[in-house]
């Protein structure tokens, strides 16, 4: 099927009219780009001793941790806990991938916390040269 152009009026292909615009307008939107420029200019240099934009969002991003327990080994099995309980379950991924997930989280649950039992055991366990010591004397 073969498409025909539309017929178009002779009066549409010729340009109606210019329309001229007064000086008086171009000099109002040369002194607007004036003030806009002076009250950048101005920002710029009340800006100048502050960091830029994307250096303080990264500083909020990636904050100091101060605080020595969040490296700790009993907040590393809550949050491995939290994972495995809370965020796993509601991931959308197939089974299959959530379960691997799983049982690898669980391994190395499994792994922090006979650590930490031992060192828990160690701290509370008396020396051997503490007993011997006592024994001689």
């Amino acid at each position: 099927m073969k498409i025909t152009d539309r017929p178009i009026p002779d009066d549409r292909h010729r340009a109606t009219s210019v329309e001229v615009t007064s000086t008086r307008h171009a000099d109002r939107t040369a002194a607007r780009d004036e003030a806009f420029t002076r009250a950048a200019s101005k920002a710029r240099g009340r800006d100048a001793d502050r960091p830029a934009l994307a250096e303080r969002l990264d500083a909020l991003a990636s904050p100091e941790a101060n605080d020595a327990r969040s490296y700790d080994n009993q907040r590393s099995i809550e949050l491995l806990q939290h994972v495995i309980d809370s965020v796993l379950p509601s991931m959308d991924a197939d089974d299959d991938t959530v379960s691997t997930a799983r049982i690898i989280m669980g391994e190395e649950l499994d792994w922090r916390q006979a650590w930490e039992s031992r060192l828990t055991d160690a701290t509370l366990a008396p020396a051997g040269d503490d007993l011997d010591e006592e024994r001689f004397t």
